[in-house]
């Protein structure tokens, strides 16, 4: 179904970039530099290949992408913005020398409004400043559990709308907000909530339109609301539907999608107008019994998920996606964690139909600054706002792995677990931890406590997966537990029928078949143990 109203376009054609020359890193110096730049297409990273073959000697820092836009005479008065899905890590944008926006963060998307600064019937210099150095009041704090690849590694959107419009600033959201509750095979009921602005001086005569069509295309509720719209803040407006008889969304079982369409007219014409998912499901978690999804018992065999392929980076394309879901469709794993930030939005779409669990997480991972509680508490709502009607997703990911000094941290998850609670009642929290023991100080600060453990491979005997499990169910029978990373790291050359119970680390050697038995072994293990809600293997990053 095509959007009426705004105009939505590609904006990633006819781009130029350099590296900041040294001693030159300002911004404003970027339209004298006359030599150098480089003609790219976005998705774009500077880090595709030295960060994969030399970690330890990549550039980090400040670059520069630069862009002529002509603004048509005829669009005066539209407003117009730019989204950027994901610009690592922390970006500066400018408009013909003025700045329009930053963000702070590598792995969230964020909108500009830039229509007060373009001249209409005139070429217009756009600079986007990217740098991925990193710093302690930005997460993740350093490039030690991963590299954050530098550049607008997402694609970027040109969006031209009516003065008054569905919200396109609200952490870069879609501006509308699905929430469903009693949802059975009698009955769903369905809340939509729709931000809207008005760029104008004076209240305007409006009309909100909000229906939900069924994924044939027919009509099955709508409800209409005319108002004055107010021209100071942005303003809400909700609407209440009753589904009779829905067609539940049962993961991979029958992915069932609804499409609800929010549009906004002023004289009788649509102004403006969004499309989001609606896939009516229930998730429940039981301690000690699994994960219930519409009442029905559902297994939760999972891999985990990094956007890396070989001398592309972090900067791929839909057809890239697309391949990496293919392979963990072809595996049979019904769910994902997508580890561990952000990931793209078409990931997101494309799991909602396929029908994939998802797991959808912050870099909230590995160390802390004492100066990261800001942006960590912002990158979590902007997740949360940007992924909000994704039936697909279950849990947000609060943190990983992360420790001393335990205090803070702990102090830092529990106000990530109420402001996710406070943005989306509905869903669940998670936070990993890398050791074994459940009273770890760190512990139980969210819904669900994963483990990351890796019997066999960093630590012990593959084995003693088994009394580990046996252990936390006795003690502690009614947490929610997930095994959240296991598995044993390979190398395809390495081959050998000799094979022992863990691995030797004081030699090179990673050999496949003992991946293989770590898996088959545990796997028996995670079966058997209806304590364990999910498990995810680690990991599932192809490098073609």
């Amino acid at each position: 179904m095509q959007a009426e109203g705004r105009i939505v376009e590609s904006f990633n054609s006819g781009w130029v970039f350099k590296k900041a020359p040294a001693g030159k890193e300002l911004a404003v110096n970027a339209p004298k530099w006359e030599s150098g730049w480089t003609e790219v297409e976005i998705p774009h990273t500077w880090n595709a290949k030295d960060m994969q073959v030399q970690f330890d000697n990549f550039y980090e820092g400040p670059a520069y992408y630069k862009k002529h836009y002509f603004f048509p005479v005829e669009m005066e008065g539209k407003r117009v913005f730019l989204r950027f899905e994901g610009v690592g890590a922390v970006a500066e944008v400018y408009v013909n020398g003025s700045l329009v926006a930053t963000h702070k963060g590598a792995y969230s998307a964020f909108s500009c409004e830039i229509g007060t600064v373009l001249k209409p019937g005139a070429d217009n210099e756009i600079i986007v400043k990217a740098d991925n150095a990193s710093r302690p009041d930005v997460i993740p704090v350093n490039h030690v559990l991963f590299g954050v690849y530098g550049g607008m590694y997402r694609p970027v959107w040109l969006i031209v709308t009516d003065p008054y419009n569905i919200c396109v600033t609200d952490c870069a959201s879609s501006g509308v907000y699905i929430t469903q509750k009693n949802v059975s095979k009698k009955q769903a009921d369905v809340k939509v909530k729709v931000k809207l602005d008005n760029g104008t001086l004076q209240p305007a005569p409006l009309t909100l339109q909000n229906t939900i069509y069924d994924q044939e295309g027919k009509q099955v509720a709508t409800q209409s609301r005319s108002f004055d719209l107010a021209a100071q803040g942005v303003q809400s407006f909700e609407a209440d539907f009753k589904i009779k008889n829905p067609t539940l969304w049962q993961g991979r079982k029958n992915p069932y999608l609804y499409k609800v369409v929010s549009r906004l007219v002023r004289d009788g014409k649509v102004i403006d107008e969004v499309v989001q998912p609606l896939g009516l499901r229930k998730y429940e978690i039981v301690a000690g019994k699994g994960f219930y999804l519409n009442g029905e018992k559902y297994p939760m065999y999972g891999v985990t998920r990094h956007q890396d392929w070989w001398e592309l980076g972090s900067a791929l394309k839909n057809e890239n996606h697309d391949f990496d879901l293919a392979t963990i469709m072809d595996i049979g794993a019904t769910t994902v964690r997508f580890a561990h930030y952000q990931q793209s939005d078409y990931l997101y779409s494309r799991c909602d139909s396929l029908g994939l669990i998802i797991w959808a997480e912050i870099p909230f991972v590995n160390r802390v600054s004492g100066q990261e509680a800001e942006n960590t508490r912002s990158q979590l709502r902007e997740l949360i706002r940007q992924s909000f009607n994704h039936p697909s997703i279950y849990v947000w990911g609060l943190h990983n792995e992360v420790y001393h000094p335990h205090e803070y941290t702990k102090e830092l998850t529990k106000s990530l677990h109420d402001l996710a609670k406070t943005e989306d009642p509905d869903r669940y929290t998670v936070s990993v931890n890398g050791y074994g023991h459940m009273e770890h100080p760190v512990n139980l600060n969210a819904d669900i406590q994963g483990m990351n453990r890796y019997f066999g491979w960093y630590e012990k005997k593959l084995q003693d997966i088994e009394p580990w499990v046996e252990g936390l169910e006795k003690n502690y029978p009614d947490q929610k537990l997930m095994l959240t990373e296991y598995g044993a790291d390979a190398n395809l050359l390495h081959q050998t029928e000799y094979l022992e119970n863990s691995l030797n680390w004081t030699k090179p050697f990673y050999p496949e078949t003992f991946q293989t038995k770590t898996h088959e072994y545990q796997w028996s293990v995670i079966a058997g143990h209806p304590y364990i809600v999910a498990s995810y293997l680690w990991n599932t990053c192809w490098k073609p």
